[in-house]
């Protein structure tokens, strides 16, 4: 017999609201190509760098050396940003006091988003669409991670999302007790 899914979002109940925990739908291929990649772009960014800096030769002319260095650095950012998201990362939903907050920890330069609960309408749960390749990981861009979640409300004339790789029957049970607490409509 199966055993029913217990969900993996944590919620915490507090005496001014409800803060909930999701972590991220773990992506096994991404975070092994990324730990390989990483050691090499350390790599990279020890060896050329301080050659750079030295005013070194490298065998390129210098603008080309400076403008290589800077574009491996920027995609080495993005790169730690979806290891760390994918390791130890987590969405943290409170909703409490008229507001509800959405943060991304370990998500790095993801501002923290808060929005006013008398604006937010028409809470609902739609599981998302995973566009997936030939090993199964997903394709859709991990750099967006406001544009990810089984939850969804209407906010002005935008659609905000959270609660990313949540089943919709888990989702579900959220907002129901979201409005069973009177913290939205």
């Amino acid at each position: 017999m199966e055993i029913p899914y217990p969900g993996k979002a944590i919620i915490d109940e507090r005496f001014d609201g409800i803060e909930i925990t999701v972590p991220p739908k773990k992506n096994t291929f991404q975070i092994a190509f990324l730990s390989i990649w990483l050691c090499a772009w350390f790599a990279g960014e020890i060896f050329v760098l301080p050659s750079l800096l030295a005013g070194g030769n490298s065998g390129f002319p210098m603008p080309f050396a400076i403008l290589w260095i800077a574009g491996w650095t920027v995609g080495g950012l993005f790169a730690i940003r979806t290891w760390l998201w994918n390791v130890i990362g987590k969405e943290i939903i409170t909703i409490g006091q008229g507001t509800l907050v959405i943060q991304k920890k370990w998500a790095l330069l993801y501002k923290p988003k808060t929005y006013d609960l008398a604006e937010a309408k028409n809470f609902r749960a739609e599981e998302e669409i995973i566009n997936t390749n030939i090993v199964g990981a997903d394709r859709s861009n991990p750099w967006k991670l406001d544009d990810k979640g089984t939850i969804k409300f209407d906010y002005g004339m935008k659609t905000i999302k959270f609660g990313d790789g949540l089943y919709e029957a888990e989702a579900n049970a959220i907002i129901e007790k979201l409005r069973s607490k009177k913290l939205i409509k």
